[in-house]
C-alpha cells in the first residue's frame, strides 16, 4: 500500500494508531510519503525522539523535503541509490526522496 500525506512541520500524531488505524494491517513494505515540509530542522532530543518514534512504526516512512527543512542538516546525512534514485536513510525505515 503506498499512502501520500502532505506537510508534517515535525508533528507526526497523524501517525497515531488513533488516527491512522490502517497501519495495524502495515508492514515495513507499505509506504506513507509526506509531501514537503517533513521536519528535519535541528537534531534535538524531540526531534530524535520523533524520528525513532516515526522509525518504529510498521510502514515504511518516505518524504520529500519542503522549504522548511534544515538543508545543512541533511547535507550531513550520507545518501545511496535506492530503487533508481538518491535516497537518504534518515533512519532504516525514515528515507528522505532526494531531489
Amino acid at each position: 500500500m503506498i499512502f501520500v500525506t502532505g506537510e508534517t512541520h515535525g508533528d507526526f500524531t497523524r501517525f497515531s494508531v488513533d488516527i491512522f488505524p490502517g497501519q495495524k494491517n502495515m508492514t515495513k513494505d507499505d509506504y506513507v510519503i509526506i509531501c514537503g515540509d517533513f521536519g528535519i530542522w535541528d537534531d534535538s532530543k524531540r526531534e530524535r525522539y520523533w524520528l525513532q518514534w516515526l522509525d518504529e512504526k510498521p510502514f515504511t516512512t518516505l518524504f520529500v523535503d519542503g522549504n522548511y527543512e534544515n538543508f545543512d542538516l541533511l547535507a550531513s546525512c550520507p545518501f545511496t541509490d535506492w530503487h533508481g534514485g538518491k535516497v537518504q536513510h534518515i533512519r532504516d525505515s525514515v528515507i528522505h526522496l532526494m531531489r
